[in-house]
């Protein structure tokens, strides 16, 4: 009769741990990468409106400029003047919430809105989830301005040519920059 020796079939307990510990150390180090990804993809987001916006003005300036019109009365204090995401964009962002007058301000981070603060007066405002995306001129964290929102674009200008408007430019807000942007 032959008598098999038995072998137990499994891992060790110094294995088990061993395994552990090198989990642990990936995740120790991967998951800080992963969670500084998301003011990554908000950077990625608003820099994609904003080239949406850039596409707008010129499509509208193309048009006003084929059509005859007076592009002049669409700038910052003109008599007609845009209200970028309202005039500009088809298909806003899932975040915009509308027109806003000068006083109203959203409580949500994360959201898009056009804020006017007369008839002549529109800026784009964006209200941030990560404050880490912008930096102040001096190069300081921009923090604090989540809920209350910043402006993004100070105002549409005139581009002028021997005292005429030939186009219109979007200006950013000179008060900040976005650090990505660096």
């Amino acid at each position: 009769m032959i008598v098999s020796q038995g072998f137990s079939k499994g891992f060790t307990l110094i294995e088990l741990v061993v395994v552990m510990v090198i989990l642990g150390l990936l995740s120790a180090v991967a998951v800080p990468k992963f969670l500084d990804l998301s003011a990554d993809a908000e950077a990625a987001s608003v820099k994609n409106i904003l080239g949406s916006l850039r596409s707008g003005l010129s499509i509208k300036v193309a048009s006003g400029l084929i059509s005859g019109t007076d592009i002049s009365t669409w700038r910052y204090n003109g008599s007609a003047a845009l209200s970028p995401m309202e005039d500009l964009l088809a298909d806003k962002p899932e975040s915009y919430i509308g027109l806003r007058t000068s006083g109203s301000a959203p409580v949500e981070n994360g959201v898009w809105w056009d804020r006017q603060t007369s008839a002549t007066n529109n800026w784009v405002m964006y209200s941030l989830k990560k404050d880490t995306i912008i930096t102040n001129p001096d190069g300081s964290a921009g923090g604090g301005w989540s809920n209350n929102g910043k402006n993004i674009i100070h105002r549409i200008e005139a581009i002028t040519e021997d005292g005429n408007t030939v186009g219109l430019t979007l200006t950013p807000s000179a008060n900040f920059d976005f650090a990505w942007a660096k």
